[in-house]
């Protein structure tokens, strides 16, 4: 969901750059929530691996792991939300003040 992770984007420019030949993770949706199969792509046509350690997902841990995506989402687009209606607060509040 985060656009602006600082890490994740010196690996993809690290792949890019044919610097990378191999990526470990636990599980698939760790290194990306959405859109894995894209970055796998985007691996293989610069000959990087990447290694799944964990391919096997119990459906405890799964449902877990489920759950909090979803909560990550909804606070994610509610926070977004809260945000926009701060803001709208804080113009109508510097039109009232102007008025007085």
């Amino acid at each position: 969901m985060n656009e602006n992770r600082k890490e994740f984007g010196s690996l993809i420019e690290l792949i890019l750059n044919n610097k990378v030949e191999r990526i470990f993770i636990t599980y698939k949706d760790r290194f990306s929530r959405f859109g894995f199969d894209y970055f796998k792509k985007i691996c293989d046509h610069f000959n990087t691996e990447i290694v799944i350690l964990e391919n096997q997902i119990n459906e405890e841990n799964f449902q877990k792991e489920l759950t909090e995506d979803l909560i990550a989402i909804i606070h994610h687009f509610s926070m977004k939300m809260y945000s926009n209606r701060r803001k709208q607060l804080k113009e109508v509040q510097k039109i009232l003040e102007k008025g007085t």
